[in-house]
């Protein structure tokens, strides 16, 4: 494995994402489910940085991540979803961190005078939905109930609202 990739040099890496969740709310076997619904899991991949994986910490996330393909496997055919144990997650470098919201400069501005450092900006829940919302993801009622909790103006708070509405329609 490389040590410390980077978007242009990326060795035997894939891009992914970390999820962090409270099992007393969603059960691993549901985020499971969801990530295997939420793309076409019998694609092949083209590339190793594009492919599809699972990774699994616990002997019994792997077994329940098997399951779960299997399952899908039965209704779609062949899923290429590979399910490997965890070892380095590698965060992207910062300019590929939120990217929607920091192409929003008004929006962003905002956000890295309530989180000041690269840091906080990063792993701030509210900036992370901001950013989902932006892209068109999540729903109306969440937007609208979670929006005034993520410290922005209310002029900010129109903008994300504007610019999820017309992602939507997008999709």
């Amino acid at each position: 494995m490389k040590a410390h990739p980077t978007y242009h040099d990326l060795g035997d890496h894939s891009e992914t994402i970390e999820i962090d969740y409270d099992p007393a709310v969603l059960n691993y076997g549901d985020l499971v489910t969801e990530m295997l619904a939420a793309h076409d899991a019998t694609r092949p991949h083209y590339a190793m940085q594009y492919r599809s994986a699972i990774f699994w910490r616990t002997e019994e996330e792997r077994e329940i991540a098997l399951a779960a393909i299997a399952h899908a496997s039965g209704l779609l055919g062949r899923i290429r979803t590979a399910v490997e144990r965890f070892d380095t997650f590698w965060l992207a470098e910062d300019y590929h961190q939120k990217y929607r919201l920091r192409a929003s400069r008004e929006i962003a501005g905002e956000f890295q005078r309530l989180c000041p450092t690269e840091r906080e900006f990063v792993d701030s829940t509210a900036v992370a939905r901001v950013n989902g919302w932006l892209s068109g993801d999540g729903d109306t009622m969440q937007l609208e109930r979670e929006l005034p909790l993520t410290g922005l103006s209310e002029r900010a708070q129109a903008r994300v609202r504007a610019v999820h509405a017309s992602a939507g329609r997008l999709r």
